[in-house]
């Protein structure tokens, strides 16, 4: 409840809040354009049939399917994160027979016991525990809070460490820590920091405020052990370095991005604070601080006049970005349409160009993993001769030109549709995911691709995350539901694409 300064939130401030419409009131209602949203959205439905059933009949219960050898995959321990994670897309969907049936999949599933792996906690949190309480907040069936409650109490164990940052790897059978690199205490900023939203929740709804003590006690240490300071490697408030010592609670390097490893941190400021019915000051305050930083040294115009996201703090800026960084244009749109900050809105919209960019101007519609720009006013000369010749054809280069199918760029997009009304982002999701579909639908669903600007002919991956299932598809169908199905004026999406109701009341207390 308390801000940084040690400020309560005014309840004039809340009530005003409380007023801000996020979704638009002018969306189009002729009876053709209607036609054309329902024959999309019913394809974009059938497609995710076509791979949720081949998940059926080769890997159900498993945790993913490899889609080219119709393969069975354990990647997270085993729990089945498809199933789980695809709960809230097929109650949207209205498949009432395949929700009935993974129900009782779910019913089933001992979380005590997994494949002998370790688990990535933050994955466990935002595709296992987040889907069950998407999937209890939409159905009222008690079972998917039961089991989020079962995994979130095993989880918890990972937060006792000597600062309540989580460990990065959690073993559930053996009650032991360590990181994706072994026995060491590193985490990094997205992984200690994307439990505060679904912590909060679950708090909510058992009553029990160990789960959202928790999540917070994250920030409590980030503050309280962190101090910005000029030439170190946190310099700039609200702009946190990526790698953290769990032991400590001391940033150790990495330096500051919106990408990869950094990401839904900063989401999270924003969405729980929303989420808490605007009482979580401390959340909000952050997410102030840490805009100003983005707008400062983050934020870049290219060669190509677009505004990109880049690596950057006072230091000076590394332009180069990753299609994580995607997800803030939209992010940035929900932000200012809730604070009615108009000039941050002209800024997510900016960010948008760019981002969508990524995908129109490659031969697929598809873009990369990472991808490069110059920044305006820069020499060329430390470019490659091919990233001259990108730059100069796309605006970018690819750095990293494969394709996993993840959502960041369609995800900014529908939250652009929903905000304005304005029928061409709806268009723009529809051009993508033609790309989409003529490029990586296989047998067993969607397959990556090994490079965006070759498509199919370039060669496919077998890898086809949960998601896909709970993210892409998700956003894709709601770009053309009515727009008050999963209204954002309702729900607030967790950085894996579940919707939390924003109904529920919170005067501080659980």
């Amino acid at each position: 409840m308390v801000g940084l300064k040690g400020h309560l939130p005014r309840q004039r401030d809340i009530e005003r809040f409380m007023k801000s419409q996020v979704q638009a009131s002018n969306f189009t209602t002729s009876d053709s354009l209607r036609r054309i949203r329902a024959n999309r959205a019913a394809d974009i439905k059938d497609s995710f049939l076509h791979a949720w059933r081949a998940y059926k009949k080769y890997a159900y219960g498993a945790d993913e399917i490899n889609p080219l050898t119709l393969e069975a995959v354990t990647t997270r321990n085993g729990w089945g994160a498809t199933l789980i994670d695809s709960l809230d897309t097929i109650h949207i969907m209205g498949l009432e027979d395949e929700f009935k049936e993974a129900t009782d999949k779910v019913r089933a599933i001992n979380f005590d016991k997994n494949d002998g792996e370790p688990s990535k906690v933050f994955e466990t949190n935002i595709r296992y525990i987040g889907g069950l309480i998407s999937a209890y907040e939409l159905s009222n069936d008690k079972v998917f809070l039961k089991q989020a409650t079962a995994l979130a109490d095993i989880m918890l164990e990972a937060f006792d460490t000597p600062t309540g940052i989580p460990w990065q790897m959690w073993d559930v059978q053996t009650g032991t820590g360590g990181s994706e690199t072994g026995p060491s205490t590193l985490n990094n900023l997205a992984e200690i920091g994307t439990y505060q939203l679904e912590f909060f929740r679950l708090s909510q709804l058992t009553k029990d405020p160990v789960y959202h003590k928790a999540a917070q006690r994250v920030y409590d240490v980030v503050l309280d052990r962190n101090v910005p300071k000029k030439g170190s490697v946190y310099s700039v408030p609200g702009l946190y370095p990526i790698f953290i010592d769990i032991k400590t609670g001391k940033f150790l390097s990495g330096k500051p991005n919106l990408g990869g490893g950094s990401d839904s941190f900063y989401e999270y400021l924003i969405k729980t604070w929303a989420l808490s019915g605007y009482q979580l000051q401390r959340s909000l305050d952050m997410w102030k601080e840490s805009l100003k930083g983005i707008k400062k040294y983050i934020v870049s115009r290219g060669s190509d006049k677009r505004m990109y996201m880049g690596i950057g703090d006072d230091e000076g800026l590394d332009s180069i970005s990753d299609t994580f960084t995607c997800f803030f244009p939209g992010t940035l749109a929900l932000a200012s349409r809730l604070l009615n900050d108009s000039e941050s809105m002209d800024l997510a919209h900016e960010l948008l160009l760019s981002s969508y960019n990524t995908f129109a101007r490659t031969p697929t519609h598809i873009g990369p993993e990472n991808f490069g720009f110059l920044p305006d006013g820069d020499d060329d000369s430390d470019l490659l001769l091919a990233q001259r010749s990108e730059i100069k054809k796309y605006g970018f280069y690819l750095d990293r030109p494969y394709y996993l199918m993840r959502p960041e760029v369609i995800e900014s997009i529908f939250y652009f549709y929903r905000i304005t009304g304005d029928e061409k982002y709806a268009d723009w999701i529809w051009e993508i995911w033609q790309g989409i579909k003529a490029n990586c639908a296989v047998e067993g669903g969607f397959a990556g691709l090994r490079d965006v600007r070759l498509g199919r002919e370039g060669g496919l991956i077998g890898k086809q995350e949960s998601f896909v299932f709970a993210e892409t598809f998700k956003y894709l169908y709601l770009a053309f539901t009515e727009p008050n199905v999963i209204s954002l004026d309702d729900y607030v999406f967790s950085t894996e694409g579940h919707p939390f109701k924003r109904s529920f009341s919170f005067n501080g207390t659980f």
